[in-house]
């Protein structure tokens, strides 16, 4: 049994807070690149595939990086690995604003992979450390909603500049870059100027049975959890990366309306983080099952992902709209029930635990976008890699089924 949850800090909700901070950053730097492709493609003579490979890249180097920092997030206290992880994405970021070639992108977007990853298992390390079990979802639907808002603010950044110094202005892509990333170098000397110490006890002081990682693969858990985290990244990513595309290309918007609907889309992805960590929070305080409650959120979120994914290529104008909307919120949905369940695995190993995951789920990531890539540069058609992103979620929902009974109690 899972024994090592110390007892709730008053300031737990504080640390949870500059975890938000932390991954609105991290998304703000990584959709940078996605909210400003059609521009870039255009200043850099890219095509789809060109652009697939860039996004297949960074999921490589994620890999690597969520495996590293996971194993490393085991054997140094999590407060000082999380700023250096920031600080070195933040640089990457800044430094892709000088880039010239597709080259000198390449590499800065696999820099950026590789320290964009450990803000996972650093901030699922952290929310398991200091929130009771029947608080992880909301913790964990918070620090994971910081990707919706940096996906909201980065568009009007975006925006901001391509009215300032006009659409079509050489490198105006590039300030973006720049100034996200000298915003992350602020939060490092926040985080360690503001959060205590005394929250984060040495990692290898854990009480549970100190049993070697590889018992954690003879764990059932595990290997459902290979199949929720394919499930709950597929139709997200899937959407996130084509979108701009499938507005542009197949129904005519410009970049304006692009970035104004990446704006709404994100927040009704916001929307669905939230909605799921309240309302699991909320049910087991009123002595629900907490097991049952994050499967029945999770199937729900299912459903409504598979009824709008599979509508969205009979659809234009504002029924297009809202059917993204759906896909937003559900997707983003999924996210708090799985990271919960992941720390259900091993509280000693978390680190690693969310490392291998990671990794197994970002070169699964960099195989389906390089595929995508492909075929959208064959056929243009954006809307049937949609249609089909809900399948793996389904999947998930099945895993789930075969999930052990009691894993909720043993927290």
């Amino acid at each position: 049994m899972i024994t090592d949850t110390p007892p709730p800090s008053n300031l737990r909700w504080w640390v949870c807070g500059m975890l938000f901070l932390a991954t609105t950053l991290n998304y703000m730097d990584r959709v940078a690149l996605n909210q400003s492709i059609n521009v870039i493609m255009q200043e850099f003579g890219l095509d789809e595939r060109d652009y697939a490979r860039l996004e297949a890249a960074f999921d490589i180097a994620f890999g690597i990086g969520t495996l590293f920092i996971g194993w490393l997030v085991d054997r140094v206290n999590v407060r000082w690995v999380y700023p250096v992880v920031v600080a070195g994405w933040s640089l990457a970021g800044f430094f892709t604003g000088y880039t010239d070639t597709f080259a000198m992108l390449l590499f800065a977007r696999i820099a950026l992979g590789f320290f964009e990853a450990g803000n996972w298992p650093c901030g699922i390390r952290t929310t398991r450390t200091i929130l009771p079990s029947a608080e992880r979802s909301f913790g964990n639907a918070l620090f994971q909603s910081g990707t919706a808002i940096g996906a909201i603010i980065t568009p009007l950044i975006v925006l901001a500049c391509f009215r300032y110094y006009g659409e079509n202005a050489s490198g105006v892509w590039a300030v973006p870059f720049r100034a996200i990333g000298l915003v992350g170098l602020v939060w490092v000397v926040a985080w360690v100027a503001f959060v205590p110490g005394r929250l984060f006890p040495p990692p290898l002081s854990s009480t549970e049975p100190a049993t070697p990682f590889s018992a954690v693969f003879r764990d059932r858990k595990f290997w459902l959890l290979v199949l929720v985290i394919f499930g709950v990244n597929t139709g997200w990513h899937t959407v996130r990366l084509w979108m701009p595309r499938l507005l542009k290309v197949s129904h005519g918007y410009d970049e304006s309306e692009i970035q104004q609907f990446g704006m709404a889309y994100y927040l009704a992805a916001d929307a669905g983080s939230w909605s799921v960590g309240l309302l699991t929070m909320f049910l087991a305080s009123r002595g629900r099952d907490l097991f049952r409650v994050r499967r029945g959120t999770f199937f729900f979120c299912t459903f409504l992902l598979v009824i709008s994914t599979m509508a969205i290529p009979n659809l234009s104008g504002q029924m297009l709209q809202f059917a993204l909307l759906i896909v937003g919120f559900a997707a983003l949905g999924l996210f708090p029930t799985y990271f919960s369940l992941s720390q259900e695995v091993s509280g000693r190993h978390q680190g690693k635990v969310t490392g291998t995951l990671g990794c197994m789920n970002a070169l699964y990531m960099a195989c389906m976008k390089t595929a995508q890539g492909a075929y959208v540069n064959e056929t243009q058609r954006f809307d049937n890699l949609i249609a089909i992103a809900a399948i793996p979620a389904v999947v998930a929902c099945v895993a789930l089924l075969f999930w052990p009974r009691l894993a909720s109690s043993r927290l």
